[in-house]
């Protein structure tokens, strides 16, 4: 792929991307608001970019390393980069007493920290076989198991998806 043209889909999807979470939460207001059709043409139109999204997705997909340097790069530079975006959100948050927000950010930075640590784990056996079970309200991920509650949030069982 031309590079102009790859950064173009990267920007594409990015930006696709965010608007389909937006839209989400559009339609979580209208609904909450007893605004029951915009809520659904908001659903509607989120699930449209998600679609969108796939799709540059899948051209991009070719433009990626080997399984090793993917492996590398998400490891070493992208989860730590967010794990310092969520430090630095949740001490902003912190200094203005916006608790919710500094639980919200610093749980999440818990929750990097813990897919390295996953990581690390399947370095040591990569054939091992595992569910992983991830929960939708924090992104918690547990192996082979779904818990009681989630560790970081607290969230019953039925909030967890499996793998």
């Amino acid at each position: 792929m031309n590079p102009q043209t790859r950064l173009h889909t990267e920007t594409v999807f990015l930006e696709v991307s965010l608007a389909a979470s937006r839209k989400k939460i559009y339609a979580l207001r209208a609904a909450k608001e007893g605004k029951k059709q915009l809520a659904k043409l908001l659903s509607a139109i989120a699930v449209s970019e998600e679609a969108q999204a796939q799709r540059f997705l899948l051209q991009l997909r070719g433009q990626t390393g080997t399984s090793e340097e993917n492996t590398r790069i998400a490891f070493t530079e992208e989860i730590p980069s967010l794990i310092t975006q969520y430090e630095t959100a949740a001490e902003n948050a912190g200094q203005v007493e916006e608790r919710g927000m500094h639980s919200a950010f610093s749980q999440s930075a818990r929750v990097e920290r813990m897919h390295i640590q996953l990581q690390k784990k399947l370095d040591t056996n990569p054939v091992k076989e595992c569910s992983y079970h991830i929960c939708s309200f924090c992104g918690f991920i547990m192996e082979n198991r779904t818990p009681e509650k989630c560790p970081i949030c607290t969230a019953s069982s039925h909030r967890f998806k499996t793998l």
